[in-house]
């Protein structure tokens, strides 16, 4: 069960009451609302709307994040890493992100390690259904898509401007790293389970690692749907580093590209207009490095194996709801799976048919 469903709004409010006005000193601070927000599975999120001083007629928002306790995406979640990363780039770059306002790292309180951070108004573009089907992006002119995909990407070059050294070391840090916590990640994730092409995609990543020397700060999640945009478009904060790494700043351009496929062609719709292509998004983001891309191809397969580790978690959970058949082939036959096969130069199978059940069913919860 998650940490936080284990306290009703009331119950959550209280308990968060009590911790901010002792780590804030503010004793007549108070949570007055608390909202749970569907988005999200790598963390358990809640919405406060925080009254801060019994004197103050204006109340503000402030957003609690909680490492899981129960159902996993990530072999080791640590939200208190997420908070220091989110810290270390406000504190050493130009990047907007939230401000981290307050850690609890032991788990006295709720039971799991969790921190408070700012609230950020702005749009974000929905994931599923796909921001090119549904949502506000539909309304933009062509011109305001390319806009926000090029702030997305002036954002993420600026980050892999940012020398991490109060950071080191990350979990991740360095390509070598990356990839052997990936097959950590993978095994743990596989289980006793054969899973072909992400199998094989592992072996890839293995035996065909490229020298690398670069040491910046990986966002991680990297794409367009992990920017909060204001009223003209401008990036209001770049949110969701729990997969923060150091390493190569193709990291983020390969996880970039594959999400932008993922959520478009992936999903069984066509870009919208204005929206750039991956070669002019490649161009466009070497002129902004001031260098060309490297061994792109490999950071793509790396994004992607990633990536399909995170949706076969996803569907683990589906199945032990009894959503899946016991022989489902959906953890290697869904769209991650298929631009595998595709990326490895390998016949590509049909889409599991129960992909499309599964798709409605997310988008029924985060609805």
């Amino acid at each position: 069960m998650p940490v936080a469903a284990t306290f009703d709004d009331a119950g959550l409010a209280e308990v968060l009451t009590g911790w901010l006005r002792s780590v804030l000193s503010a004793p007549s601070l108070e949570v007055v609302r608390v909202s749970r927000p569907s988005a999200g599975a790598s963390n358990e999120t809640a919405v406060l709307e925080v009254v801060p001083a019994r004197e103050s007629r204006s109340t503000e928002k402030m957003v609690c994040r909680i490492q899981p306790d129960g159902h996993q995406l990530f072999l080791r979640p640590d939200a208190i890493q997420e908070a220091r990363v989110i810290s270390a780039v406000a504190d050493g770059s130009a990047v907007p992100v939230p401000r981290v306002i307050a850690v609890e790292p032991t788990g006295d309180v709720l039971g799991a390690p969790l921190f408070v951070m700012s609230y950020v108004d702005g749009r974000v573009l929905p994931d599923i259904p796909s921001c090119h089907r549904q949502g506000w992006l539909l309304d933009c002119p062509p011109e305001q898509r390319a806009t926000l995909w090029d702030n997305g990407l002036r954002e993420m070059v600026r980050i892999a401007g940012i020398r991490p050294d109060g950071l080191d070391p990350l979990p991740d840090a360095g390509l070598a790293s990356l990839v052997a916590n990936t097959r950590r990640w993978f095994d743990w994730a596989r289980g006793e389970r054969e899973l072909d092409v992400l199998s094989r995609a592992m072996a890839y990543l293995e035996q065909r690692q490229p020298d690398s020397v670069d040491g910046v700060l990986n966002w991680g999640d990297a794409r367009v749907g992990n920017i909060i945009f204001g009223e003209s478009n401008e990036v209001a904060a770049v949110i969701d580093w729990e997969m923060a790494s150091i390493g190569p700043a193709e990291v983020d351009l390969g996880w970039w590209l594959m999400m932008d496929e993922f959520y478009s062609t992936g999903l069984g719709v066509e870009p919208l207009p204005g929206v750039p292509d991956e070669q002019s998004q490649v161009h466009r983001w070497e002129e902004l490095i001031g260098r060309p891309a490297r061994n792109l191809e490999y950071f793509k397969i790396l994004a992607a194996l990633r990536f399909a580790v995170i949706c076969a978690r996803t569907f683990d959970r589906f199945s032990e709801k009894g959503l899946l058949p016991p022989d489902s082939a959906i953890y290697t036959t869904n769209p991650v799976g298929l631009m595998l096969y595709r990326w490895l130069g390998e016949s590509v199978p049909e889409l599991a048919p129960e992909y499309a059940a599964i798709l409605n069913a997310y988008s029924a919860a985060e609805a």
